[in-house]
């Protein structure tokens, strides 16, 4: 059997191949290196990324919006529309403020039976809104003795046993709420002052008035109209305090089956608005701090 002569590959060309392949492999990396657009590029910690990309974490997972509160107050009962105030209340669902008068907790019957179920129902606060209305809506007398009013609110605190001094003042929208201090009556101001200073209340005004014909106790505005005052107020931030507004409304408003309908669809008007939530008045800005230095009751 013939033998093939194969001469040997000299040393310098075995050493130029294996450059060779060196500089065959170095072109083949940086190829597929970053920047190379090629796909299947492997990313590793020398990825340099741009300094104009960044990820905002906030746009990604962005805080809830806070909403704006709605503290549904009602004053003078227990009276005529109360029971069916109440109804409205739990059959809605929603938080409600009542600022009741001493005297109609026990001017009738029906009205102690009122006062009764008032205090058991659960979602709502009931606080002072005087013993007798300022003595039956003598307005500009009851208001001219400090030491009377005081004793009037005294009176209906004691009668209904209200814990925390949280009252309303009858015919007049006062706030006082530690420094926080509006009257709309000036001649009145001082007067008012005394129940906060001497008599230790925190006084309750309100931001818009669900107003009604005295002659028949029927709303003036419509629901669809109030929701409208209401968006027009916290858009143009016409409210004590920002973010927040109190609606006031009387019991005797509801006293018929088609007046309380209209109650019915501002509730359910309200709970459309996702920006909306309705409150009790103990949550308002500066209320828990007002209480707390108060030592009275």
């Amino acid at each position: 059997m013939e033998r093939v002569f194969r001469p040997a590959c000299p040393a310098f060309m075995r050493q130029g191949q294996g450059l060779a392949g060196a500089v065959l492999f170095l072109l083949l990396i940086s190829c597929n290196g970053p920047g190379s657009g090629k796909k299947g590029q492997k990313l590793g910690a020398d990825l340099q990324i741009p300094d104009s990309v960044s990820i905002n974490l906030k746009e990604l997972h962005p805080e809830p919006q806070q909403k704006k509160r709605i503290f549904m107050t009602f004053d003078d009962g227990p009276n005529q529309g109360t029971r069916n105030l109440l109804t409205i209340l739990k059959e809605e669902k929603v938080p409600a403020t009542l600022f009741l008068v001493g005297l109609h907790t026990k001017s009738s019957t029906e009205q102690k039976l009122m006062w009764e179920d008032l205090q058991r129902s659960p979602g709502i606060e009931l606080f002072n809104h005087s013993y007798s209305h300022a003595w039956k809506n003598r307005f500009t007398g009851f208001y001219k003795n400090p030491d009377s009013v005081i004793s009037d609110f005294n009176r209906a605190q004691a009668l209904m046993m209200i814990k925390e001094p949280i009252a309303r003042t009858p015919g007049r929208n006062a706030w006082r709420i530690d420094s926080t201090s509006r009257t709309d009556m000036v001649k009145n101001k001082s007067v008012i002052d005394s129940l906060q200073k001497k008599g230790g209340y925190v006084l309750i005004g309100w931001d818009l008035e669900w107003r009604f014909n005295h002659k028949n106790a029927q709303a003036v505005q419509t629901p669809d109209q109030l929701i409208a005052q209401v968006d027009h107020l916290f858009a143009a931030n016409k409210t004590l305090k920002p973010d927040n507004l109190v609606i006031l409304a009387h019991d005797q408003m509801w006293r018929t089956p088609t007046d309380s309908l209209k109650l019915h669809e501002f509730i359910r008007k309200l709970k459309t608005r996702t920006g909306y939530e309705l409150a009790l008045i103990t949550e308002y800005p500066g209320v828990k701090e007002a209480l707390a230095n108060q030592k009275r009751f």
